[in-house]
């Protein structure tokens, strides 16, 4: 039986891979420049996050940056290969583990627990506590943080396969085995949604510090952001 199983491992996963390489290549195509430019930047904004928080002398909070930053891009490979419900799966951990970076940055006592696996909050708490705290409380964020918690029990469908709509096999791409323009708009449309609106918070937060971070940093994190989001930034746009 194992001899018989080997062999099958050894002549089923190379058409695995061909079925990834295939998607790979579709979605290669069908990344428009400006697709393609937009979904990549999104992949740099918490590795800037971490060079702007580092540049100021915050390096405890490194390690869930280098997580998110992970997940960020783990769902834009995921995309290509086709994996829309993966790809949506990692978008609730980049929310998540944001929230709770904006908590521990002042919470040391929970985030050394936490480390240890002896603390845990949970999400609607996260979100009442960042709607009172004195940086974001009279902002727009008081809004924000009702979207970012609508989109994080959107993405736990995924994760919990709720219905049939959030199975990766109900999929159009999935069945056919290339890309569909539906599957990939929807995606699309979590994935930079997911990066904005997680930005926007994390720029309202510190955004007392905004002028003091590297300019290069500054300049990718402010990338993409609104006009009125950013006179609410402080920032003048001509």
């Amino acid at each position: 039986m194992d001899a018989q199983l080997l062999a099958n491992a050894k002549r089923d996963i190379p058409l695995y891979f061909k079925d990834f390489k295939d998607f790979w290549d579709a979605s290669v195509h069908y990344f428009s420049d400006d697709d393609l430019l937009l979904c990549y930047s999104n992949t740099l904004i918490f590795k800037n996050w971490k060079i702007a928080l580092n540049h100021l002398g915050i390096q405890n909070l490194n390690s869930i940056l280098n997580e998110i930053h992970e997940d960020i891009n783990a769902s834009f490979f995921y995309a290509f290969f086709g994996q829309y419900r993966s790809a949506h799966m990692h978008l609730r951990s980049v929310i998540e583990l944001s929230l709770q970076l904006l908590y521990f940055y002042q919470h040391e006592v929970e985030f050394s627990l936490w480390k240890k696996a002896e603390f845990r909050i949970k999400h609607e708490d996260l979100s009442s506590y960042l709607k009172k705290h004195p940086n974001l409380i009279e902002t727009s964020a008081v809004n924000l943080i009702d979207t970012i918690a609508y989109k994080w029990k959107l993405f736990s469908k995924y994760i919990h396969a709720e219905t049939l709509s959030f199975f990766q096999t109900a999929l159009q791409s999935s069945q056919t085995k290339t890309i569909s323009a539906a599957d990939f708009g929807k995606w699309k449309s979590s994935f930079l949604g997911t990066g904005y609106y997680v930005n926007k918070l994390f720029l309202l937060f510190f955004r007392d510090k905004l002028n003091a971070f590297p300019t290069q940093a500054r300049e990718i994190l402010l990338r993409n952001i609104k006009d009125e989001d950013m006179g609410e930034l402080g920032f003048r746009v001509a």
